[in-house]
């Protein structure tokens, strides 16, 4: 197996690095969110015109009742430049979250007398997991002394992967049970913590890999736990 097919999957995630940065996942859209208003946590509609960001606070029962619009008198934030700086407020959702995963470096610790080992082998794997994102809207000066808004974004995930890949097979990760040596097909499943910081998503995985051919008896990583870490790309 070519070594350098190992940095496909993350030489497609990078090439891919403006597209995400566009994503609505890495942006305060129109939607619902939950924040904080005197300390107690409350739903709002954020929604976004050309030259500001109009924050509803949703009252209860909003789900089944819709309010008169010009009822409503929404917190409004400037889309561009200000005269002051104005005090961050976060907003937060939980969604669904679907990602395409490889990691490129499991951590396997040592087993029937092998020490442990570092392998970088190619790999994919569906993620499915539980997702909180959470925005920072602030407005702030730069060194010149001009404010203008800034959009930070934190998410975090956790939940369940599987996939496919491969490990190599030889005497020594068999006990000298065989005597060739070939690229052998594994099946992996993994707990995986997943964190999201503006366009990056990366994590760290708890794994188990299974021989899917005849050797699988003798080979010593045979449903073995293994630390992976996990670099994604966001399907949703």
């Amino acid at each position: 197996m070519n070594k350098t097919l190992l940095f496909l999957p993350l030489l497609a995630l990078f090439s891919s690095c403006r597209a995400l940065k566009d994503s609505p996942k890495y942006k305060l859209t129109d939607g619902v969110y939950k924040t904080k208003e005197d300390g107690r946590k409350t739903s709002v509609y954020i929604e976004n015109t050309e030259d500001s960001v109009l924050v509803y606070r949703l009252g209860a029962g909003w789900r089944t009742a819709r309010p008169d619009r010009k009822s409503l008198k929404p917190k409004i934030f400037p889309g561009t430049a200000v005269d002051k700086e104005i005090a961050a407020s976060k907003y937060w959702k939980n969604t669904f979250d679907l990602d395409v995963l490889t990691i490129p470096f499991k951590y396997r610790p040592s087993t029937h007398s092998f020490t442990p080992q570092l392998s970088n082998h190619l790999n994919g794997a569906l993620y499915l997991g539980y997702r909180n994102d959470t925005y920072e809207l602030s407005y702030k000066s730069n060194p010149i002394g001009k404010v203008s808004q800034r959009v930070t974004h934190l998410g975090f995930s956790a939940g369940l992967a599987t996939g496919v890949g491969v490990t190599p097979m030889n005497p020594w990760v068999t006990n000298d049970n065989i005597n060739v040596e070939y690229d052998g097909f594994i099946w992996s499943k993994a707990l995986c913590v997943l964190m999201g910081v503006e366009k990056l998503n990366f994590g760290l995985a708890l794994g188990f890999d299974h021989l899917l051919d005849k050797n699988r008896q003798y080979w010593i990583y045979q449903g073995k736990p293994y630390l992976g870490l996990t670099v994604g790309l966001n399907l949703n």
